[in-house]
């Protein structure tokens, strides 16, 4: 017998890798930002950075050369600078689903946020161009908080929104993501898209390959039943 989740008061998503399949954004932004620093770095290297916090990620490659004095925060700088003019073209860096599955969590009257180590603008332009912003609440950024997995980030929207942390559903792509989520004591659902199932990286959290089709995802997140119902099969 298995317990499917009650409706949550608020999902929370994260961005990329969630929302936006952002993985080529961030791969072409840094090889371009790391050609002008003199390195060449395969793609599937800095793929990393869709996973991490930008900072997290040029301070593990500027180590594995024992650089540890560079300009972080200035490389990084320019790295958003390439990265931001492409979230412009939101619409097609979105994943199959998105939209159908947020419209359906705002008619079920659950409140939307998002909760991500990405930068806001980058977070607020993409959302803008999907025609979905409105429906978000609020947005914890990277400016906001510490980057996952610390749970700062989450605290901070329960603290906002005056949630306790039972009553709200993560939606994350990564490990970092769910166990920020589970240390603020939030439910969790990983989300595949890129990711397969068959590596097991999200660990015992339920899991839905992607937000197309979207049934399996909308009975993930709980929204097909009515609010603090339970069910069991």
């Amino acid at each position: 017998m298995s317990t499917r989740l009650t409706r949550p008061d608020a999902i929370l998503f994260d961005f990329d890798g969630v929302l936006i399949d952002s993985e080529n954004i961030h791969v072409a932004a840094w090889e371009r930002t790391l050609r002008r620093m003199g390195y060449e770095l395969a793609p599937d290297r800095c793929a990393r950075a869709a996973e991490i916090d930008d900072h997290a990620f040029l301070a593990e490659l500027l180590a594995e050369h024992d650089i540890h004095d560079a300009d972080l925060d200035g490389w990084v700088a320019r790295k958003q600078q390439i990265a931001a003019p492409l979230f412009a073209d939101g619409a097609a860096w979105a994943y199959p689903g998105v939209n159908a599955l947020i419209e359906t969590a705002r008619q079920a009257g659950v409140r939307l946020g998002v909760v991500s180590t990405s930068w806001r603008i980058n977070i607020e332009t993409a959302l803008r161009v999907l025609g979905i912003s409105d429906a978000f609440e609020l947005i914890i950024a990277k400016e906001d908080a510490p980057p996952k997995p610390d749970p700062a980030g989450y605290r901070l929207a329960l603290e906002r929104l005056q949630l306790a942390p039972e009553v709200c559903l993560a939606v994350e792509d990564s490990p970092v993501g769910l166990a920020a989520a589970r240390a603020a004591g939030l439910r969790v659902l990983a989300v595949g898209h890129r990711r397969s199932a068959r590596t097991g990286w999200f660990a015992d959290a339920p899991f839905v390959p992607g937000f197309e089709p979207i049934e399996p995802a909308v009975i993930a997140l709980g929204l097909n039943d009515s609010p603090g119902s339970s069910r069991h099969d």
